[in-house]
């Protein structure tokens, strides 16, 4: 038979509120009470009913996550499983539950932020993606939702968010390579804040370091994108080192490489995904830790629902 509060409660000679507020790590129990009552919790096997316990602080402890739905395709790309997992096992850590919504574009992503914050279901949401201008960011601080971003808003100082060095990273790879006469930007949906944001370090370092700059970005993330990308930079003459954005423009990029037989490139590429041996010297990934943006992103989220926190944010850094 399951063990109950009540059960725990007449087992140490206290009430059952009593019980109730040890596990809620209340500091208003004495020490002397708290260590009989956790003994007893041990001793009798008690697990709390996580549910019951948030309808009685009129929380749900359920959170949503809008994903974009190229996300769903994982042999692509390892980046939002590894971020899904970091999510996951931080939610179950804090004892909260995950829903996950997947959209195909910023209009769908802005109608499952509106159903999922006017359904009562949720005490807050992570928004994967972050881009200029975001219509799902500002309806949530119009209805007064709890929410994180994974990506770096356009007025970073407001809001809760997680995000890489990207700035800094794209900055530092230029500089690292200014021997070299050129180096090239390969990435994708310019709205995103993500390519904001390394394409500004990237021209940034170009501009100090009086270098030619080069720029394409591409409609979407996918592999058919950063095929076209590499055509229409090596249409302008022969090029030799570049920054790629994305995992799955990179494997797109190397299909064309391979195709024309052009193997004279040093590329840095964001994240990591498993290439062929004959690139593995010519690909440098960066590490851009995703599993941890994960957890940060849920962790800044559960602090800003129980705490109220409003304006925090965590970098993790990538280094060069």
């Amino acid at each position: 038979m399951k063990v109950t509060i009540k059960d725990i409660a007449q087992a140490v000679g206290v009430s059952p509120s009593t019980v109730s507020r040890v596990i809620a790590k209340s500091s208003k129990i004495s020490e002397e009470t708290k260590k009989k009552v956790e003994k007893a919790i041990i001793a009798m096997d008690y697990k709390p009913n996580i549910m019951a316990r948030g309808l009685v602080n009129k929380k749900t402890r359920i959170l949503g996550v809008i994903m974009p739905k190229e996300s769903l395709d994982s042999f692509s790309s390892p980046f939002f499983i590894e971020i899904m997992q970091g999510m996951s096992f931080k939610a179950n850590d804090r004892e909260y539950y995950l829903i996950y919504e997947f959209c195909k574009n910023e209009e769908e992503e802005f109608k499952s932020v509106e159903k999922l914050s006017s359904s009562g279901l949720i005490d807050g949401i992570c928004l994967v993606r972050s881009r200029k201008n975001n219509k799902s960011r500002e309806l949530l601080k119009e209805k007064k939702v709890p929410f994180v971003l994974i990506g770096e808003p356009d007025d970073q100082n407001n809001g809760l968010w997680v995000d890489n060095n990207n700035e800094e990273v794209s900055y530092k790879i230029v500089e690292r390579n200014r021997k070299n006469n050129e180096m090239v930007f390969i990435g994708a949906e310019e709205k995103l804040m993500v390519t904001i944001n390394r394409k500004k370090g990237y021209i940034r370092a170009c501009e100090k370091l009086g270098k030619p700059q080069e720029v394409y970005i591409g409609r979407k993330f996918s592999r058919a994108e950063g095929y076209k990308l590499a055509e229409t930079a090596f249409k302008n003459g022969k090029r030799e080192n570049f920054i790629v954005t994305d995992d799955k423009l990179l494997i797109g990029f190397l299909d064309f490489l391979e195709e024309n037989k052009i193997d004279d490139v040093k590329i840095y590429s964001f994240n990591k995904i498993e290439i062929k041996d004959k690139w593995k010297n010519k690909v440098k990934f960066l590490d851009i830790k995703p599993k941890i943006l994960g957890e940060e992103a849920i962790e800044l989220l559960i602090e800003g629902i129980e705490k109220g926190i409003k304006n925090q944010k965590k970098v993790v850094s990538i280094r060069v």
